[in-house]
This record gives C-alpha cells, sequence and structure tokens, in this order.
C-alpha cells in the first residue's frame, strides 16, 4: 500500500500526529473515507496495540 508503515514514525515524537494526519490527508478528502477503509484501520489498531499498550513508556498500561 502506499501508506507508510508506523514503524518509520516513531510514537515518542512529538510530530508524529501532525505527520499522520498529513498522510493521511494526502490519500483521504472525507472523515468518512478514513472510518470505512478497514486497512487503515488494522494499521490504527497496530499502532495503538503494538506502540501504546506493547510499550510500557507509553503510560497506558503493559500488555505482555
Amino acid at each position: 500500500t502506499g501508506v507508510p508503515s508506523c514503524h518509520r514514525c516513531p510514537l515518542v515524537s512529538p510530530r508524529c500526529p501532525s505527520y499522520v494526519e498529513g498522510i493521511v490527508a494526502l490519500f483521504y478528502a472525507e472523515d468518512q473515507e478514513v472510518a470505512e477503509d478497514e486497512e487503515l484501520q488494522e494499521w490504527v489498531g497496530e499502532i495503538f496495540t503494538y506502540g501504546v499498550l506493547g510499550n510500557e513508556k507509553s503510560g497506558r498500561g503493559h500488555r505482555g
């Protein structure tokens, strides 16, 4: 796909949210399109599962 891997945008970077917003805006004109894209939603789920829940430093609890 044309969506970059989450591994290229460290979640610890304060610029990550604007980076992700910029990439998403290149591919989707409306919020509804984002919500309906199953592949994108899986990518977001991976970021949350492995980058937030799987990272003790995130402050969101560690699943291990």
